[in-house]
Protein backbone atom coordinates (compact mmCIF):
# COMPACT_ATOMS: atom_id res chain seq x y z
CA UNK A 1 0.00 0.00 0.00
CA UNK A 2 1.39 3.71 -1.32
CA UNK A 3 1.60 5.90 1.70
CA UNK A 4 0.56 9.34 1.20
CA UNK A 5 1.32 12.28 4.13
CA UNK A 6 -0.65 15.14 5.32
CA UNK A 7 2.01 17.27 6.11
CA UNK A 8 4.98 16.31 4.46
CA UNK A 9 5.53 16.76 0.79
CA UNK A 10 5.98 13.59 -1.29
CA UNK A 11 7.98 12.85 -4.78
CA UNK A 12 6.48 9.96 -6.30
CA UNK A 13 9.96 8.81 -8.78
CA UNK A 14 9.90 5.77 -10.80
CA UNK A 15 11.34 4.49 -14.13
CA UNK A 16 9.21 4.07 -17.27
CA UNK A 17 10.06 1.99 -20.05
CA UNK A 18 8.26 3.02 -23.58
CA UNK A 19 8.32 1.05 -26.78
CA UNK A 20 6.62 1.80 -29.90
CA UNK A 21 6.54 5.50 -29.18
CA UNK A 22 8.88 7.98 -28.35
CA UNK A 23 9.22 9.43 -24.49
CA UNK A 24 10.32 13.04 -26.20
CA UNK A 25 6.41 14.56 -25.43
CA UNK A 26 5.13 11.97 -23.21
CA UNK A 27 3.51 13.35 -19.92
CA UNK A 28 2.60 11.71 -16.70
CA UNK A 29 0.02 12.62 -14.29
CA UNK A 30 -0.28 10.73 -10.91
CA UNK A 31 -4.59 10.54 -9.96
CA UNK A 32 -5.34 10.08 -6.32
CA UNK A 33 -9.00 8.61 -6.21
CA UNK A 34 -11.18 8.48 -2.84
CA UNK A 35 -14.78 7.90 -2.69
CA UNK A 36 -15.49 12.05 -2.21
CA UNK A 37 -11.98 13.59 -3.93
CA UNK A 38 -9.97 13.23 -6.78
CA UNK A 39 -6.23 14.62 -7.43
CA UNK A 40 -4.18 15.11 -10.09
CA UNK A 41 -0.37 15.86 -10.04
CA UNK A 42 1.63 16.49 -13.18
CA UNK A 43 5.37 15.83 -13.32
CA UNK A 44 7.48 15.04 -16.49
CA UNK A 45 9.62 12.35 -17.73
CA UNK A 46 13.23 12.55 -18.57
CA UNK A 47 14.86 11.36 -21.91
CA UNK A 48 15.96 8.63 -19.79
CA UNK A 49 12.56 7.57 -18.77
CA UNK A 50 13.14 9.07 -15.25
CA UNK A 51 10.11 10.56 -13.97
CA UNK A 52 9.35 12.76 -10.88
CA UNK A 53 5.76 13.68 -9.42
CA UNK A 54 5.93 15.98 -6.71
CA UNK A 55 2.45 15.13 -4.49
CA UNK A 56 1.95 18.28 -2.45
CA UNK A 57 1.08 18.14 1.47
CA UNK A 58 -2.45 16.89 1.51
CA UNK A 59 -3.61 18.56 4.99
CA UNK A 60 -6.90 20.25 4.03
CA UNK A 61 -7.58 18.18 0.73
CA UNK A 62 -7.60 14.97 2.78
CA UNK A 63 -8.21 13.06 5.89
CA UNK A 64 -5.67 11.29 7.98
CA UNK A 65 -6.34 7.70 7.52
CA UNK A 66 -8.09 8.41 4.52
CA UNK A 67 -7.66 5.17 1.69
CA UNK A 68 -8.30 4.95 -1.89
CA UNK A 69 -6.52 4.45 -5.10
CA UNK A 70 -3.72 5.55 -6.87
CA UNK A 71 -2.19 5.59 -10.14
CA UNK A 72 0.08 6.32 -12.88
CA UNK A 73 -1.06 7.93 -16.18
CA UNK A 74 1.02 8.33 -19.38
CA UNK A 75 0.29 9.81 -22.45
CA UNK A 76 2.98 8.90 -25.39
CA UNK A 77 1.56 10.66 -28.65
CA UNK A 78 -2.13 9.95 -28.74
CA UNK A 79 -1.42 6.67 -26.68
CA UNK A 80 -2.61 6.68 -23.00
CA UNK A 81 -1.50 3.99 -20.06
CA UNK A 82 -1.80 3.10 -16.92
CA UNK A 83 1.29 1.49 -16.04
CA UNK A 84 0.86 1.09 -12.41
CA UNK A 85 -2.16 1.10 -10.05
CA UNK A 86 -2.03 0.98 -6.30
CA UNK A 87 -4.14 1.41 -3.03
CA UNK A 88 -3.00 4.32 -0.61
CA UNK A 89 -3.64 5.45 2.80
CA UNK A 90 -3.16 8.91 3.92
CA UNK A 91 -0.96 9.34 7.36
CA UNK A 92 0.57 12.29 9.33
CA UNK A 93 4.94 11.75 8.84
CA UNK A 94 5.55 13.76 12.78
CA UNK A 95 3.49 11.97 15.52
CA UNK A 96 3.27 11.39 19.01
CA UNK A 97 2.44 9.01 20.88
CA UNK A 98 2.24 8.53 24.77
CA UNK A 99 1.98 5.11 26.21
CA UNK A 100 1.54 5.67 30.29
CA UNK A 101 3.38 2.46 31.89
CA UNK A 102 1.56 3.32 35.39
CA UNK A 103 -0.78 5.41 37.16
CA UNK A 104 -0.96 5.03 40.54
CA UNK A 105 -3.25 7.82 42.18
CA UNK A 106 -2.41 10.08 45.23
CA UNK A 107 -4.06 9.33 47.73
CA UNK A 108 -4.65 12.36 49.78
CA UNK A 109 -6.06 11.96 53.11
CA UNK A 110 -7.48 14.42 55.11
CA UNK A 111 -8.18 14.00 58.91
CA UNK A 112 -11.57 15.27 60.14
CA UNK A 113 -9.74 15.47 63.57
CA UNK A 114 -9.58 19.42 64.40
CA UNK A 115 -5.64 20.48 64.08
CA UNK A 116 -3.85 22.00 66.96
CA UNK A 117 -1.02 24.35 67.24
CA UNK A 118 0.62 24.46 71.06
CA UNK A 119 2.88 27.26 72.23
CA UNK A 120 4.64 26.56 75.26
CA UNK A 121 5.26 29.68 77.39
CA UNK A 122 8.17 30.40 79.66
CA UNK A 123 6.95 31.02 83.46
CA UNK A 124 7.43 33.89 84.92
CA UNK A 125 10.06 32.81 87.01
CA UNK A 126 12.12 31.22 83.64
CA UNK A 127 12.08 34.51 82.19
CA UNK A 128 13.51 36.62 85.21
CA UNK A 129 17.23 37.55 84.92
CA UNK A 130 19.02 39.41 87.39
CA UNK A 131 22.61 41.06 85.45
CA UNK A 132 25.89 41.32 87.20
CA UNK A 133 26.24 39.98 90.47
CA UNK A 134 24.10 36.46 91.27
CA UNK A 135 21.12 37.38 92.51
CA UNK A 136 19.62 36.55 95.56
CA UNK A 137 16.86 34.54 95.82
CA UNK A 138 15.45 37.52 97.51
CA UNK A 139 15.82 39.68 94.13
CA UNK A 140 14.82 37.14 91.77
CA UNK A 141 11.49 36.67 94.02
CA UNK A 142 10.89 40.14 93.91
CA UNK A 143 10.75 40.85 90.30
CA UNK A 144 8.84 37.90 89.79
CA UNK A 145 6.51 39.17 92.28
CA UNK A 146 6.37 41.93 90.78
CA UNK A 147 5.94 40.60 87.11
CA UNK A 148 2.78 38.26 88.07
CA UNK A 149 1.28 41.38 89.58
CA UNK A 150 1.75 43.61 85.98
CA UNK A 151 0.99 40.94 83.86
CA UNK A 152 -2.76 40.28 86.16
CA UNK A 153 -3.06 43.91 85.64
CA UNK A 154 -2.33 43.48 81.80
CA UNK A 155 -0.03 45.82 81.71
CA UNK A 156 2.57 45.32 78.72
CA UNK A 157 5.05 47.82 76.92
CA UNK A 158 2.38 48.34 74.23
CA UNK A 159 -0.02 50.09 77.10
CA UNK A 160 2.49 51.13 79.86
CA UNK A 161 2.35 54.55 79.14
CA UNK A 162 -1.19 54.41 79.51
CA UNK A 163 -1.52 52.93 82.52
CA UNK A 164 1.17 54.44 84.34
CA UNK A 165 -0.20 55.75 87.04
CA UNK A 166 -1.71 52.09 87.83
CA UNK A 167 2.00 50.40 87.54
CA UNK A 168 3.60 53.23 90.13
CA UNK A 169 0.60 52.30 92.44
CA UNK A 170 1.47 48.61 91.92
CA UNK A 171 5.04 48.74 92.51
CA UNK A 172 4.44 51.18 95.23
CA UNK A 173 1.83 49.07 97.14
CA UNK A 174 4.48 46.00 96.53
CA UNK A 175 7.15 47.92 97.66
CA UNK A 176 5.00 49.33 100.97
CA UNK A 177 4.19 45.30 101.89
CA UNK A 178 7.72 43.88 100.73
CA UNK A 179 10.23 45.88 102.41
CA UNK A 180 13.29 45.72 99.42
CA UNK A 181 16.50 47.80 99.89
CA UNK A 182 16.77 51.38 97.98
CA UNK A 183 19.92 50.16 96.29
CA UNK A 184 18.81 46.72 94.57
CA UNK A 185 14.78 48.67 93.60
CA UNK A 186 16.95 49.94 90.35
CA UNK A 187 18.17 46.29 89.26
CA UNK A 188 15.00 44.66 89.66
CA UNK A 189 12.76 47.22 88.27
CA UNK A 190 15.02 47.26 85.34
CA UNK A 191 14.85 43.54 84.84
CA UNK A 192 10.98 43.25 85.46
CA UNK A 193 10.85 46.13 82.20
CA UNK A 194 13.60 43.84 80.22
CA UNK A 195 11.03 40.62 81.01
CA UNK A 196 7.88 42.65 79.97
CA UNK A 197 9.69 44.04 76.74
CA UNK A 198 10.30 40.27 75.47
CA UNK A 199 6.49 39.02 75.96
CA UNK A 200 4.05 39.59 73.85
Amino acid sequence: MYKLYTDKKEMFECDISLSGASLKDATARLVIETENVNLLYKGPIGSKGNCKVPVHKLRGLLDESAKGKIKLEVIAEDTYFIPWESDFSVETSKSVTVEIKSQSPKVIKESSKPKMAVKVKKSVEDEIFIEDDAPTITETQHAVNLLKLLIKEDINMTNISIKRNRLNNIVATYIQENPIDTSKRGKILGNVVKVLAKRK
